[in-house]
């Protein structure tokens, strides 16, 4: 057998697999080394997502006790670093190809479940700051609230469940 159907096969992968890495929405800038390490050494989509959504965890119960300590600045990085780590959970959960539709399901219930478990923290954190500051990260927070609904809504009715001008 020649080599060659080998080499194609291996090629046609790494260029798959490489472009597929390329779709990928860039992780927040604010996470530390430590942290885009383990979210990126999760190649398949379920840790992967896991893996962000656990350091997100994290950073959410940081902001509640950094705002309980009137820590305002950085509970509102710890804040903003949750927000946009679900963000980013989300997004890479919705680009994951057709032919993944097992994983992507399996990645929208545990994002849901995440909004749902974090959300006191993430109330508490917020009342707890300034007005000024809480009205930066509103937007965001209502984003959030928004891939919670959107996420129920894909896993119960396939998209038409909800019908709400919120969305």
């Amino acid at each position: 057998m020649s080599p060659k159907p080998i080499f194609i096969l291996l090629l046609s992968f790494v260029l798959c697999h490489a472009q597929q890495q390329a779709d990928d929405p860039p992780l927040p800038e604010m996470l530390g080394e430590i942290e885009r390490q383990m979210i990126l050494k999760e190649r398949n989509p379920k840790p992967h997502v896991e893996a962000a959504l656990k350091i997100a965890e994290f950073r959410i119960k940081n902001a509640s006790q950094l705002a309980l300590e009137s820590q305002f600045q950085t509970a509102m990085q710890e804040l903003g670093a949750f927000l946009k780590l679900v963000i980013y959970a989300d997004t890479y959960t919705r680009k994951l190809p057709i032919k993944k539709n097992k994983d992507r399901n399996h990645c929208l219930k545990q994002i849901e479940q995440a909004i749902f478990k974090q959300t006191r923290n993430l109330e508490a954190a917020t009342r707890a700051l300034p007005l000024e500051a809480r009205e930066a990260v509103e937007t965001q927070i209502g984003e959030v609230k928004k891939i919670r609904l959107r996420a129920i809504n894909d896993l119960l009715g396939d998209g038409q469940v909800i019908n709400s001008p919120n969305e």
